[in-house]
């Protein structure tokens, strides 16, 4: 039988008493200085540790080196940053913030960031299991709020951590009156298509016999996150095709340096986007919904938001102008300048590679990445542009 209270225990973030030898054992890796010299360059190691020995509490984590933190990647690796959705939210509401997956780590922290901003309290994070894989990652994990999200398994394993999942998500937002946010489905967005995985809103009804309500508990928000450079584009096109010609396995530290690239790398504009909340839908149409068709009508619901509010640049539309042999778009979305920009770009990500076969289908993913909000935004916008 399932002790949810101890597995609870087990998979929560950190507490306030727990903060200062989480702390301390973060503060003992000489990694983390290397971290604290890259973030708050403008002053030094030995002030910013300084300042983190004043931390008591999670607040105190979040307010002085969590947010600071995030803003300092924003300065130093984007050009803008902008956020736009607040007036659908209320700051005394919990939420479960579901959004598209472009980033391991940035995704969540710049929503983390941009709720502080805002005056909003932050949310619990789903933390995947597959990434604690060493004591300093799951410290500096569950002391910014994160809590476990258990991957793999039998089917016996992955029935069971749904249960977990449903009822520990459902008890933060109820009971703790906290927000959280998860992704919208396993792994990051790979093709720039971004799609609610269906078994993830099965995963939180899962045991519910009235789908409609118990989905309502969650009070679900999509959220839409866009960069205009993607810094892991080129690595995600690389194991997309290894895994098409069934050829890719995961190196050992990949996600770690999937994390590092996509904290340090180049990002261009950076947008965040708040939805209208599920319920808005769900109550408007409460006729047309049975458990029959709920969990498929809100997928389709929160991705037409996501691909709505997902802010395009002009390599997007540019993109897809070279998929679709137009030039409908140039003068008005991109320009000339910006057509010589990207493929120089293109010949950038894919230097290195001799040969001439694979330099074609790593540029093809990358421009089937960049194209693909274009084209999933015409699917859901009332005008088409151009």
């Amino acid at each position: 039988m399932i002790k949810l209270e101890e597995i609870y225990d087990e998979m929560r973030p950190y507490r306030d008493f727990e903060v200062a030898d989480a702390l301390k054992r973060i503060l003992a890796k000489e990694e983390f200085h290397a971290v604290l010299k890259y973030i708050f360059f403008r002053r030094s190691v030995e002030e910013s540790l300084a300042e983190m020995q004043t931390i008591r509490t999670i607040d105190d984590f979040q307010q002085k080196f969590s947010g600071p933190a995030v803003a300092s990647v924003l300065e130093q690796t984007s050009t803008e940053f902008s956020y736009s959705g607040f007036e659908n939210l209320d700051r005394d509401t919990s939420y479960l913030f579901i959004s598209n997956h472009r980033d391991i780590v940035m995704d969540s922290a710049i929503l983390q960031y941009v709720l502080n901003k805002h005056g909003h309290r932050t949310s619990q994070i789903t933390f995947g299991s597959n990434l604690m894989s060493s004591q300093f990652i799951i410290d500096v994990g569950k002391i910014n709020k994160m809590f476990t999200f258990y991957r793999g398994g039998s089917r016996v394993d992955i029935y069971r951590n749904a249960l977990i999942h449903s009822a520990y998500i459902k008890k933060v937002l109820t009971e703790e009156k906290e927000s959280a946010w998860i992704a919208q489905r396993d792994g990051r967005t790979k093709d720039g298509f971004d799609k609610t995985q269906l078994s993830l809103l099965k995963m939180l009804t899962i045991k519910e016999k009235d789908h409609i309500s118990a989905l309502k508990k969650f009070n679900i928000c999509p959220v839409s996150i866009s960069y205009e450079l993607e810094p892991c584009d080129i690595f995600k096109v690389k194991e997309l095709l290894a895994t098409e010609d069934g050829e890719y396995t995961k190196a050992r530290d990949e996600d770690f340096h999937s994390i590092l690239n996509g904290i340090v790398g180049s990002k261009g504009k950076v947008h965040i986007a708040f939805g209208k909340p599920v319920n808005n839908y769900i109550d408007k149409y409460f006729d047309e919904l049975d458990n029959s068709n709920v969990h498929e009508k809100v997928c389709d619901y929160m991705d037409s938001q996501i691909w709505h509010d997902y802010k395009l640049n002009p390599f997007n539309y540019l993109a897809f102008d070279i998929l679709n042999t137009s030039q409908q778009h140039i003068g008005i979305k991109y320009e000339q300048a910006d057509i010589e920009n990207f493929y120089e770009m293109l010949d950038q990500k894919v230097n290195g590679e001799s040969d001439p076969i694979k330099v074609k289908k790593q540029k093809d993913g990358l421009l089937k990445m960049y194209a693909a909000p274009v084209e999933n935004y015409f699917k859901v916008s009332d005008e088409v542009e151009g």
